[in-house]
């Protein structure tokens, strides 16, 4: 799920902070993978709401892309503090 809208700021710092944030995301999507299988599933989450490792996976990807590319954003923009 994309970070809700309501929530972007779209300063350096905030953007930085995002794209951290995402990437550890990312990184404990692939090592749960790597670890558990690509068609694993966390059984901590509700039946209704589970999805494979390789979903997520791709769910953080997606997000850590829309966080590196409004950081790219603030660098082509000179928007550094």
């Amino acid at each position: 799920m994309s970070t809700d809208g309501k929530y972007i700021r779209d300063d350096f710092d905030h953007c930085l902070g995002h794209f951290i944030e995402e990437c550890g995301e990312a990184l404990a999507a692939a090592g749960k993978t790597l670890r558990w299988g690509w068609s694993s599933v966390n059984p901590e989450i509700p039946e209704q709401d589970r999805e494979s490792n390789a979903v997520w996976l791709q769910r953080e990807m997606k997000d850590l892309r829309e966080a590196m590319d409004r950081l790219q954003k603030c660098f082509d923009e000179d928007r550094l503090p």
